[in-house]
């Protein structure tokens, strides 16, 4: 594996340039030797060819010799003539590889020659010179009137369906009607015995007909299925299993057109049947463990094929459905058959309307016992996201599953965050409802908690999966997590966080113990990962949130923010971008709603109150104070009394009197964070004292102290050096009472106010002008 990996790996790191070359040298080659005399070059080139994106300009000359040697038998062994093939396969389409009508017509054509030259003929596409040519002489093969045997007609059938599904041909109601007599036909006339062994040599040996078997050895003389087991097979039972295989692609795409066409409901009809003797055969118990595999493979393209079947004819699904039921009691506690129960889902979702079913227990039961159990599996979670998305409206409208089990959802999301973004970022909305959505906001902010709790529950059952002897003492010795896991007194927590069902409270009051526990697996690759996603979710979140949510809806998601903005998983850029948004988001949320600053004053004024608050939520404190400052005016709200504004000011003044004098603002807050919160703090201070007229003395002297203090400090910070700027144009505002208010108070309409003062045109340019023009002159 070693070796194929390094060559492998060569291959990739070919230069374009150097490819051209080998084209060259390759050509050169052929020009004096045959194609099977530059075999390991040709193999070199196929490795090449199959391990880059680019091909460069192949020339013509180098393309013919391999095209000539897959067409003649003579010029090569089998295996080299599959190699050509393989090589101009990668290389198409190319106008120079093509079949003429000519060469399609003359004499008969063996199987072997068709599987090589068949496959390279559909690849060149639309660019084949005599596709109404080929098109013809494949419809005529395949009706019987062609020189063509049964082993070959796999290959003609196989060139035709993929000509016909990328529409590089196109086929009239007749001719699809001929090709689904014959499809009927090979479906139904299969033989039911298994052929002589094709490799013996034994030409006097007695030839004694054996029925095939099911899977479970015992002779089967019914209709011939893709589950029928044999030995060896005969063309025409290979013929059946590749119209089975290809029959819910053609339903698609000709029902539509041709639904009323006696030949195509002929075909369904049989087609029907046929797919419930599958389901019957499926039933049985496998002899062979490879046969248990085909038959969930068979039993996931037989549920698919009948509900592409019912949803073009209704009148199939009463005699479809007690199957289908039938198959979901028998499977629905396997845990091997959870993509099939998928699939009987997506058909219960089509067709329960019209049996009168409920599918209410079958979803539950789904997303309890499989999903949940089994969401770090891989395959099941994709399907299972792809299930919800592509049935979004339905389930949101019609069932409340997305809404009820949404944690379940985001575990599958926490586990492959990388993978499942785009679906999830479409998928999230349907989650979110006025009753979820406070609890959702609390899970999309454990997410990264989510995921190192799945971390330390995998890695529990995987030791407890081995023994003693099985591992070294170093990997024996458990984690904290898990320690913890084990623990009575912490798994109500892991419980919690990974719960599959909603509604059974929006967070815990030990959430910090349960970071303090889960904190060495923040590193981990996939917990990293997955807090890099957690913010594009919240994001989604908080804009359906800004969109449909009500107002009561705002005021039990304003203090979720104020709290949860200092308890989030420990990983540094995580709860930097985390921050960023939910400050963001506060100022919308208080722009919808002021008046949640005075419902929430207690709360809002208790996280002011000491600067130690502001250490780490930098964001959301700038954002709060600047709100403060700008939305608690009677304009917004007509609760919002001197006496609110005035408690307001109680504790933006204390706080700035401590960021200006304490030593405290000097080192736990960064300077510049420093600076900028002060000047956010005096502008707020100055706009509430405009708007109380008690306050305008107090104001005044809490301003003219902070430009006296900042020069006393010694401090070379360009900060202060604004603030100093700032102070005497708040303290000049501050000493004309009359103009304050209406130059602190911009409209509320105004979509962008930043600036308003140099707008020429507007009446708050004008008093500012004026205000100074007066101070000035008072001044001299």
């Amino acid at each position: 594996m070693d070796n194929v990996g390094s060559m492998i790996e060569r291959a990739r790191a070919i230069s374009q340039k150097e490819l051209q070359d080998f084209y060259t040298g390759l050509q050169d080659a052929l020009k004096s030797q045959s194609v099977a005399d530059v075999v390991p070059s040709l193999r070199q080139l196929w490795l090449t060819l199959a391990s880059t994106r680019y091909r460069g300009d192949v020339p013509p000359e180098l393309l013919q010799p391999l095209w000539q040697a897959v067409k003649e038998p003579h010029l090569g062994p089998v295996m080299v003539r599959m190699l050509c093939a393989a090589i101009l396969q990668e290389l198409s389409p190319c106008q120079s590889v093509c079949l003429k009508g000519g060469e399609l017509s003359t004499g008969p054509l063996s199987s072997s020659s068709l599987a090589l030259t068949l496959p390279v003929v559909a690849g060149v596409g639309r660019y084949h010179p005599d596709l109404q040519v080929l098109q013809e002489q494949l419809l005529t093969w395949l009706t019987g009137a062609g020189q063509v045997d049964t082993a070959a007609m796999v290959h003609v059938l196989g060139c035709l369906w993929r000509m016909d599904k990328y529409d590089i041909i196109t086929l009239t109601q007749e001719q699809v009607d001929g090709v689904s007599k014959q499809l009927c036909t090979w479906l139904t006339t299969t033989s039911t015995t298994q052929p002589p062994n094709p490799f013996s040599k034994n030409i006097f040996s007695s030839r004694q007909l054996v029925a095939v078997t099911e899977v479970d050895e015992t002779p089967s003389h019914d209709l011939f299925t893709v589950l029928s087991v044999g030995q060896y097979y005969s063309p025409d039972q290979f013929l059946n299993m590749h119209v089975f295989a290809m029959m819910r692609g053609w339903l698609q795409k000709h029902r539509s057109h041709n639904g009323n066409s006696a030949t195509m409901q002929l075909l369904v009809d049989k087609m029907c049947e046929y797919c419930l003797r599958v389901l019957d055969q499926c039933e049985r118990k496998a002899v062979v463990p490879h046969d248990s595999e085909l038959q969930q493979v068979c039993l996931t393209e037989t549920i698919l094929l009948l509900d592409t079947m019912c949803q073009q004819n209704s009148s199939l699904v009463p005699r479809v459905f007690p199957s289908i039921k039938r198959v979901y009691n028998r499977i629905q506690n396997n845990p091997a058959s959870s993509i099939n129960i998928i699939n009987i889902l997506q058909f219960l979702l089509h067709h329960s309307d019209a049996v009168m079913y409920d599918m209410g227990p079958a979803l539950q039961h789904f997303f309890l016992k499989v999903l949940d159990k089994q969401c770090v599996d891989l395959s099941l979670a994709f399907e299972a996201t792809i299930f919800c998305l592509e049935n979004m409206e339905n389930l949101s409208t019609n069932t409340s599953v997305l809404r009820k089990f949404f944690p379940c959802l985001l575990k599958v999301f926490a586990w492959q965050p990388k993978t499942l973004l785009a679906e999830f970022v479409d998928l999230l909305p349907t989650m979110v409802s006025e009753e979820t959505a406070i609890e959702v906001f609390h899970c999309l902010l454990d997410l990264p908690v989510m995921t190192a709790a799945m971390e330390t529950v995998m890695r529990v059952e995987q030791r407890a999966s081995v023994t003693l002897t099985d591992v070294s003492s170093e990997v024996m010795t458990e984690s904290v997590p898990e320690l913890a896991y084990t623990d009575p007194l912490h798994r109500p927590l892991f419980n919690f966080i990974l719960r599959a069902e909603g509604g059974h409270g929006d967070t815990i009051d030990r959430l910090k113990v349960l970071h303090d526990i889960l904190h060495d697996y923040s590193s981990l690759p996939r917990v990293v990962v997955c807090s890099q996603a957690a913010p594009v979710l919240l994001r989604v979140y908080l804009q359906t949130v800004e969109q449909d949510g009500s107002m009561d809806l705002l005021a039990r998601l304003f203090p979720v923010l104020l709290e949860r903005s200092s308890l989030l998983f420990p990983i540094t850029e995580f709860q930097t971008e985390v921050k960023r948004v939910l400050s963001e988001a506060l100022v919308w949320v208080i722009q919808t709603a002021p008046g949640l600053l005075i419902d929430n004053r207690q709360e809002v004024q208790e996280l002011m109150s000491s600067p130690r608050n502001f250490t780490g939520r930098e964001d959301v404190f700038l954002h709060l104070a600047w709100a403060i400052g700008e939305y608690m005016s009677v304009t917004y709200d007509r609760r919002c009394t001197p006496d609110i504004i005035s408690q307001y000011y109680e504790v933006v003044e204390c706080l700035l009197y401590e960021l200006s004098v304490s030593q405290l603002g000097r080192t736990e807050t960064p300077m510049q964070h420093r600076a900028r919160l002060t000047a956010v703090l005096m502008t707020a201070l100055a706009k509430l004292a405009t708007r109380c007229q008690d306050l305008m003395p107090r104001v005044l002297l809490c301003l003219t102290k902070i430009t006296q203090q900042l020069p006393a400090s010694g401090s070379q910070d360009a900060g202060d050096a604004v603030l100093l700027a700032r102070a005497p144009i708040l303290i000049n505002l501050c000493r004309m009472p009359n103009v304050a208010p209406l130059l602190s108070s911009l409209p509320a309409e105004t979509d962008d106010n930043s600036k308003l003062h140099q707008d020429q045109n507007n009446s708050s340019c004008l008093l500012l002008q004026l205000t100074e023009a007066v101070m000035k002159q008072g001044q001299q």
